[in-house]
């Protein structure tokens, strides 16, 4: 899909607020209600747009230990990562989970109640997994900066 600057304006509004009127993106994109209406529709239908979620501030639902993982793993197979992968999946205190290059096979950041429930974490997802090798976990004290927002790269 080619996007011009008004489908870049629409992204950028629904990136900073989700849950914008079509009227008030319009007002905010410069463009009428109906163009938003079929903008969007083609931006979600072309994938551009994923998903509309309001985001909850992890402190104030109990889980205010925020943690980065690195995880390094013995063996590469997919069907190691994807085993990890699937474990990974289903623990809740895990938001986010990539597979990386380097040094370092995943890196996981995770939001914690306490540090029982990290250790237990650990317990299931490390300790007692042979492929493991070494994990890392970083506590975040300061937060320097969040944003869910992607900017468009410059082409041409």
């Amino acid at each position: 899909m080619t996007m011009d600057a008004l489908d870049l304006r629409i992204v950028a509004a629904l990136q900073a607020d989700g849950s914008l009127t079509k009227a008030e993106l319009a007002e905010a994109v410069g463009s009428t209600p109906s163009t938003c209406l079929r903008r969007v529709a083609e931006l979600r239908r072309s994938g551009v747009l994923i998903n509309c979620v309001y985001l909850a501030d992890p402190a104030k639902l109990g889980r205010g230990i925020r943690a980065i993982i690195t995880v390094t793993t013995r063996n590469h197979t997919k069907d190691l990562r994807t085993s990890f992968s699937s474990r990974i999946s289903e623990e809740p205190a895990i938001t986010q989970a990539y597979g990386v290059t380097g040094e370092l096979d995943a890196v996981l950041i995770g939001h914690f109640t306490d540090m029982e429930e990290y250790q237990g974490l650990c317990d299931r997802l490390f300790d007692s997994d042979q492929d493991v090798v070494r994990y890392t976990t970083l506590f975040a004290v300061e937060t320097y900066k969040e944003t869910t927002a992607v900017e468009p790269a410059v082409i041409g």
